[in-house]
Formats: C-alpha cells, sequence, structure tokens
C-alpha cells in the first residue's frame, strides 16, 4: 500500500517509521507545523495528577514543565509516555484506547492538561477536574506544488486529527479534486465525522494508534484486491 502522512513532524517521521517498518510505501507530505505557544504554569500544589494526550506538549512546553515531573501522569499512547520519560516525568498511567477511557479509571481528582490549541472536551467524570493549558498550536500549511500527484497515488491518507481532516478537506474543495477518488484512513470515529462524507472509503482503526489503523488499512485493502466486484 501507498499511505499518505500529512500529520506535523516530527510525528510525521514516526508514522513513517511504521508505515516502512509494515512493509508498506510512506509518502510524505505534512501540512502542519507544530509551534509553541507561551503559557503561564499554575501553581503545581492545585493538582494531583498530570495529563498528556500527545507528545507534543512535551516537547513545546519548555522549562516549565519540570515543576510537574514529580506528579504522576496519565498519558494517551505510548509515544507521549516515552517523551515524557525522556523528559524526567513520573509516568502513572499509560491508555491506548484514547484520553476518555484513561479518564474513565484515574484515581487522581485535580489534573492539568497540557495541551494544543485545538483540543476537545476530555469528557471527564464529574469526580475528576481537569485544568487545560495550552501549549502548542499545528500551524496549518498551504498545498504544496506536488499536492496533485501525491493526492493521487496514495491509497489512502492517514489523518491522526480532526483538524487535519477539515484542513484536508478544505484544500481538496480548493484545489478542485473529489473526495470520491480519494480513501482515508483515520484514528477515531470522531475524525470521521470531522472529514464529512463523499470519500471514495473511510476506515477507522478499532483503536486510536498507528499499528491497529496500518492492520486494519492492509486487510481492507487486500479484501478489496481479492474481490472481482
Amino acid at each position: 500500500m501507498k499511505l499518505l502522512i500529512i500529520r506535523p513532524q516530527p510525528g510525521a517521521d514516526g508514522t513513517m517509521a511504521r508505515v516502512e517498518a509494515a512493509g508498506h510505501e510512506a509518502l510524505l507530505m505534512p501540512l502542519f507545523e507544530v509551534q509553541p505557544v507561551d503559557w503561564q504554569a499554575p501553581p503545581v500544589q492545585d493538582y494531583d495528577g498530570l495529563l498528556l494526550t500527545s507528545a507534543n506538549a512535551v516537547r513545546q512546553a519548555g522549562p516549565q514543565l519540570a515543576s510537574f515531573a514529580h506528579l504522576p501522569l496519565l498519558a494517551v499512547g505510548q509515544v507521549t509516555a516515552n517523551a515524557a520519560l525522556t523528559a524526567g516525568l513520573t509516568i502513572g498511567q499509560i491508555g491506548d484506547t484514547g484520553v476518555e477511557a484513561l479518564l474513565q479509571g484515574c484515581e487522581n481528582r485535580r489534573l492539568l492538561w497540557l495541551a494544543g490549541e485545538d483540543q476537545t472536551d476530555p469528557n471527564a467524570p464529574q469526580t475528576v477536574k481537569v485544568d487545560v493549558r495550552i501549549v502548542y498550536r499545528s500551524a496549518a500549511l498551504p498545498a504544496p506544488e506536488n499536492f496533485h500527484p501525491m493526492i493521487l497515488q496514495a491509497d489512502y491518507i492517514l489523518l491522526h486529527s480532526a483538524r487535519a481532516a477539515t484542513h484536508l478537506s478544505a484544500i481538496l474543495t480548493d484545489q478542485c479534486l473529489e473526495k470520491a477518488k480519494i480513501s482515508i484512513g483515520v484514528l477515531s470515529e470522531g475524525i470521521a465525522r470531522a472529514a464529512g462524507g463523499g470519500w471514495k472509503s473511510v476506515r477507522v482503526a478499532p483503536t486510536p494508534n498507528d499499528a491497529a489503523l496500518l492492520s486494519y488499512l492492509y486487510s481492507s485493502f487486500t479484501s478489496a484486491l481479492s474481490d472481482p466486484y
């Protein structure tokens, strides 16, 4: 399979490595650039846990992050957890099925969430208070000159966020490319909803990580090839 990756760096390189390790061809065309956002750290004593849903938060939070290193961390995904460990944070729980599932089993009651600018409501239980501080943004980039051939040669475009889905859709409209010719692979139902309808096909990962998405896409791709109709 040829899989087009549009997420920002350095996450794009990580996904590319996983795509190639699985035996597929990775096409790289980041349509976002991660940038730090100035933020004011709240009093550390107000919290008994830290929440991170992206490794970008670790990379972009700056020196203020060290003040919260002793708090038990709730990390969504092993990539986020690995970045946190490298930064000297204390791992409490790692969730692989999304932030909502992680918070359902949360023993901490006052969490500080260091998030991106386009974060969504984590739908925390009533017993858990989540305060948000924005520490980074993913700035949308315009379509590159090779946008058309990159899009049309891909078997699937990988979408890692709702923002990526809406930005891609907007560029396709601007470039007069039909969704009906394009297949997408997404990490969640929420991303699929953001992408809207009209695609050739939409494949949603059974769990929100690259490994699950790649496995499902390969299964769908080989089934389509073997189906004479």
